[in-house]
């Protein structure tokens, strides 16, 4: 892919009439359907000089922008805001979520890491795990089920994929509530409208955060554990070096940066679908069977991240625009799962829709970088849906009032609330 006569050389002038419509995409609504339809019909390459981005709209060109790693890189290292000048002695690699590892580097230094990185949690090793993670889900129903309604975000959406994390992680019990307070920051550093102020703050946090997952490394190194530490370290590969201790806390703060908000995401969307279909509901209450196909359709139809960065490595032309090396370009997978040209009736929630299509959808990646964590969000999902359907009887949908929480990349209510039975 290369420039050529026919290109556009620059970007298009915003149209002011569908300018508004760009920026809904990264506001306040749940389902941005109708702005991407409008997208992928009249800009499938659209430029946001504000946010210095092009966004890719339809399927096939998504899908190029996610596996082409020729021609577009890693996502670009401009994504988080720089250590503050005072934290920099303390903080001399930057925050570790990112440091050198999956997100962030492109083959052959992506290779060896995911290689060894994604052997501890292959779906084998996620199950071996599962039965600790539905009674952790179990665990947290129990502070709220006599109340018979519930924010269920912060009732039990946040909470389960941390408490997912602390167990596969090997975080003592004690620990969980700095432990949680560290992830909720985390993915707040990804957030541009923070104040200077709060960037500090949260950098501080880092610093503690980094120097805690330092101190566990060097333990499991001692006496090692059976949790995800203990193996990354010790896992190995024929020809390949092990992985440093700067790349296994990389890759332990990609996941935990991965793993939380999506997962949060896809649970309140899944049980926004559920509730919106009662018939469906039902079905999948008595036939928990259904629950996996159930977790992907939801990925599919609500995909809890807005896109995937990456940055152009060459001039590369996608649908006729020429878009410069060096650029920012957001693959909207919101808007490919929903390309009528690859699914049929895209924006129905359909759990009988054609296998093939569900193969199809770009919710966790594709290509070398596809969500090395996927086995342990879908576990979390299903387990997730299946403990609620079991003790929340009668679920409901108590306010059509769902908020979205503003971002960049992902894409999560700030508020979902349930209404059901009390037992």
């Amino acid at each position: 892919m290369t420039p050529d006569a026919q290109a556009q050389a620059g970007p298009p002038a915003t149209d002011p009439a569908d300018h508004q419509m760009l920026m809904d995409i990264f506001g306040g609504t749940w389902d941005p359907s109708p702005a991407f339809a409008k997208l992928r019909e009249s800009r499938p390459v659209a430029h946001i000089p504000e946010l210095e981005i092009w966004l890719v709209s339809r399927y096939e060109d998504c899908v190029t922008v996610i596996r082409d790693v020729k021609n577009f890189g890693h996502m670009p290292t401009d994504m988080m805001s720089e250590v503050p000048d005072e934290l920099k002695d303390v903080l001399p690699h930057g925050y570790q979520v990112w440091y050198p590892t999956l997100i962030n580097t492109d083959p052959p230094v992506h290779t060896r890491i995911r290689k060894l990185a994604q052997k501890p949690i292959t779906p084998r090793a996620v199950a071996r795990k599962e039965d600790d993670i539905r009674a952790a889900a179990h665990a947290i129903v129990d502070e709220f089920v006599d109340d018979g309604q519930a924010d269920i975000l912060q009732a039990f959406a946040l909470p389960l994929p941390i408490k997912v994390l602390q167990l596969i992680l090997g975080i003592p019990p004690e620990d969980l509530k700095k432990f949680e307070r560290w992830i909720i920051n985390t993915t707040e550093l990804f957030n541009p409208a923070i104040s200077p102020e709060q960037r500090l703050e949260l950098a501080r946090d880092q610093v503690d955060f980094g120097a805690y997952v330092a101190n566990a490394i060097q333990r499991r190194r001692d006496e090692p554990a059976d949790d995800l530490i203990s193996e990354l370290i010790a896992v190995e590969e024929e020809g390949e070096k092990r992985l440093t201790d700067m790349e296994v806390q990389g890759v332990v703060a990609q996941l935990i940066l991965a793993g939380f908000d999506t997962t949060a995401g896809a649970l309140c969307f899944a049980l926004m679908h559920l509730c919106r279909n009662p018939e469906i509901l039902e079905r999948v209450r008595n036939d928990s069977s259904l629950l996996p196909v159930v977790v992907e359709e939801t990925v599919r139809r609500s995909t809890p991240v807005r896109g995937v960065v990456r940055q152009t490595k060459n001039d590369v032309v996608l649908n006729g625009q020429t878009i410069p090396a060096g650029s920012r370009v957001m693959a909207m997978a919101s808007s490919a799962n929903q390309d009528p040209e690859q699914f049929s009736c895209p924006h129905q929630f359909d759990i009988d829709r054609d296998p093939s299509e569900l193969r199809r959808h770009i919710g966790f990646g594709q290509g070398v970088h596809k969500c090395i964590g996927q086995p342990i969000a879908q576990t979390d999902i299903r387990v997730g849906l299946e403990v609620l359907l079991e003790r929340l009887p009668n679920l409901r949908l108590a306010s059509e009032d769902m908020p979205m929480s503003p971002g960049m990349i992902f894409l999560r209510p700030s508020k979902l609330e349930l209404a059901w039975d009390k037992p």
